[in-house]
């Protein structure tokens, strides 16, 4: 089996980087899952802040009783 030649080399990783006929490349995965874990915090601090804003709510009420 020949070896292969750095251009070959240099082919082989800019494919599985940026990806080729259709399939999607280390690049893209990388910035797609990027996006879904920010949006996974922002729901994440959204119900965290509805969740804390409701005990508040409650303790004080429990307090004026």
């Amino acid at each position: 089996m020949p070896q292969k030649t750095d251009h070959d080399l240099l082919i082989e990783i800019h494919t599985v980087l940026l990806g080729t006929d259709g399939h999607t490349g280390i690049a893209r995965q990388v910035e797609r899952n990027t996006k879904a874990i920010t949006r996974l915090w922002v729901a994440i601090t959204i119900i965290a802040s509805s969740v804390g804003g409701g005990v508040y709510g409650i303790i004080e009420l429990s307090k004026g009783i």
